[in-house]
């Protein structure tokens, strides 16, 4: 499983885009939320329900040993390559110089060792992020949930009957970049 190290590229949505879609006002718009909260929510939202990376940040994984050459790395949209290393029996990562190919399919990424994989367990490290101008609906998708997220602000609401727009419907603003399930 990657871990995220740190995202490395900027919010994927603007408090510009995010309070057109709200309809607010400026007078209404209230930086701390959309910022602090709703961006990075609707964010979040879209990473876990797709295993893709839409804003661009930097990760790490492990692979072990019977991982071979083609193998598709855990997090959707990679990018670059950033170091390969093996880790050793104490833990720690010796920097390896390999020849390598990251190969992006759509949905998943692989990364190829031409002249063969290196032995043992590998540290890979890499940055992954999704561009929005290939992918439009993702960018509808994210700031239909921002309007939804703005709107009902808390995890409760009192005296009012909510319905959802179908999972089917939104996940299918998703469905290109969503990462298939792996066993």
């Amino acid at each position: 499983m990657a871990r995220r190290i740190a995202y490395i590229g900027e919010p994927v949505l603007t408090v510009e885009q995010v309070a057109f879609q709200c309809r607010l006002d400026p007078e209404d718009v209230v930086l701390e939320l959309i910022e602090g909260v709703i961006i990075p929510g609707v964010t979040g939202q879209a990473e876990s329900r797709t295993g893709a990376a839409i804003r661009q940040a930097e990760y790490e994984e492990e692979w072990p040993c019977h991982y071979a050459s083609g193998h598709a790395l855990d997090v959707g949209q990679a990018t670059a390559i950033v170091s390969i290393g093996r880790i050793l029996p104490d833990g720690s990562a010796e920097p390896l110089t390999v020849a390598h190919s990251l190969r992006n399919r759509g949905k998943e990424s692989f990364l190829y060792f031409p002249d063969g994989r290196p032995a043992g367990e590998l540290l890979i490290r890499y940055q992954a992020g999704i561009d929005l101008d290939a992918y439009p609906a993702v960018r509808s998708w994210l700031l239909m949930q921002a309007g939804t997220a703005h709107e009902f602000r808390e995890t409760l609401v009192s005296g009012t009957i909510l319905a959802e727009l179908p999972d089917t419907m939104l996940d299918a603003l998703l469905a290109e970049i969503t990462v298939p399930p792996r066993f």
